[in-house]
């Protein structure tokens, strides 16, 4: 077995800089693939940088110095360089699961095929009817995504109403207009049922190569706008049941897929019941808190996980939670806001230019109790306003 000691990371934000800050201490070398017009200063100075442009794979394997794997930050990546990639080095998770999970459809399709629960949905491409989609899951209400590029609240649509639904179609007009004129855009979406849930949760779950899987004990979610305000883990209240059932969905999916690293999982609490949300076959917003609150980070498991290492334990110490510190403005000045460093609050500043809505850095804090840590939490959302 081949001994990993240089790491590349297609993708250059800040979950590229956190994993690079989790395997720099334990030896491992880094560098970055980034596309035209990437910024890059997350990881500046963390190694190599090598832009995409015209080279072959073999040229772009040797500029990022021949890594000895491959891995990504994100799920929108090119897929295909991936899967040639593959010719020189291994590449975690595997190319094909990320082309999965990085479309709505494949990612649905892929869940219910392994019989995990979803909220009823139904695909629409160019200019099928939306109503006919609406009617076979049950009706209004739904929420409407595109299957590629919608995140953070982007390119969704809820329609509550017949008069939703004609303003969606007067959108999705401009925005196939927009493929036809440009060859680019979106003219592929997911209706589903917008279910009346009682709130969202997360698992992280790890595995390596030799098969071994651990998962973090699962938090729960907050949002402002459809962008991750807060998270608290544990999960306030969370049964038995449904933490099993948590733990049961990712263990079968990190399986099935034969997976290595981490996979983020978010469902929608129901009752008694989970229903899968979405994926992401990568390190998670959702599991920043690993950085203080836990003995291993979700970030140095998945640098275990592809470099074939033994996987770290994931008990947590005491109760974590983690606020997202979002711009409020379009600005390239922007300094790390260290009045919200406190005893047991923990500040991660990405070093980015802000914008409205960017997340710009967050803070974990870890605490003894509950009612403490919601008290801090309201305390940092305060502080950053």
């Amino acid at each position: 077995m081949s001994v990993v000691r240089h790491i590349a990371i297609m993708g250059c934000g800040q979950l590229s800089r956190m994993l690079a800050l989790a395997g720099m201490p334990m030896g491992f070398q880094f560098s970055f693939l980034a596309e035209a017009g990437e910024a890059t200063q997350c990881i500046s100075g963390f190694g190599e940088i090598v832009t995409i442009t015209d080279q072959s794979p073999a040229e772009l394997f040797e500029a990022l110095g021949r890594p000895d794997v491959i891995t990504v930050e994100r799920e929108s990546v090119n897929v295909p360089l991936l899967r040639e990639l593959q010719e020189f080095c291994p590449v975690y998770p595997d190319p094909d699961v990320v082309w999965a999970i990085q479309n709505r459809h494949r990612e649905k399709t892929l869940v219910s095929r392994l019989g995990i629960p979803l909220s009823p949905w139904a695909r629409i491409q160019d200019n099928d009817p939306v109503a006919e989609a609406v009617k076979a899951i049950g009706g209004l209400p739904v929420v409407i995504k595109s299957t590629e590029d919608g995140y953070d609240g982007y390119n969704q649509w809820v329609a509550e109403t017949e008069e939703d639904l004609k303003a969606f179609d007067a959108e999705r007009t401009k925005l196939l207009q927009q493929v036809v004129e440009t060859g680019k855009g979106i003219n592929e979406w997911i209706v589903e049922k917008k279910i009346a849930f009682d709130r969202e949760i997360s698992v992280i779950g790890v595995r390596n190569k030799q098969g071994d899987v651990v998962f973090y004990i699962p938090g729960e979610n907050r949002h402002q706008k459809g962008i991750l305000k807060s998270s608290i883990v544990p999960a306030p209240l969370l049964s038995d049941t449904l933490k099993q059932k948590a733990e049961a969905y990712i263990t079968c999916l990190l399986k099935e897929t034969n997976y290595v690293g981490v996979l983020a999982l978010e469902c929608f609490v129901v009752g008694d019941d989970l229903m899968v949300n979405e994926l992401a076959p990568r390190v998670h917003n959702s599991g920043h808190w690993t950085m203080d609150g836990a003995v291993t980070s979700q970030f140095e498991n998945h640098i275990r996980a592809i470099a074939n290492l033994p996987l770290g334990e994931t008990s947590m110490h005491g109760v974590a939670g983690m606020v997202n510190l979002l711009g409020f403005k379009l600005s390239d000045e922007t300094s790390a806001p260290v009045q919200l460093v406190g005893e047991k609050a923990h500040l991660h500043w990405y070093g980015k230019s802000s914008r409205p809505g960017r997340k710009l850095g967050h803070v974990n804090i870890i605490c003894d109790d509950e009612q403490a840590l919601l008290a801090a939490i309201e305390k940092v959302e305060e502080s950053y306003s």
